[in-house]
């Protein structure tokens, strides 16, 4: 099955974690690009590709946008 890209960051960490987001939906995701993924979460300039199943990328864009609301809105709750 052929991935395909959902969305672009260019911090390691916030690659890691919209992984982490979209594996928490049960979508399977993962990290491609000219930075790596492991060990050090530092800023770069390099973009990270976070790729899905071709199947599963209209599902993923949801979360994303459900996701990307999500903190904004409980800040001002608070």
């Amino acid at each position: 099955m052929e991935l395909v890209p959902v969305t672009t960051v260019t911090d390691a960490g916030e690659a890691n974690l919209v992984r982490g987001v979209l594996e928490q939906a049960g979508i399977d995701a993962q990290v491609s690009g000219t930075g790596s993924e492991d060990v050090f979460i530092t800023p770069t300039t390099n973009p990270f590709h976070i790729l899905v199943p071709e199947d599963e990328a209209d599902r993923a864009r949801d979360v994303l946008a459900q996701y990307d609301t999500t903190p904004e809105d409980a800040e001002d709750d608070e």
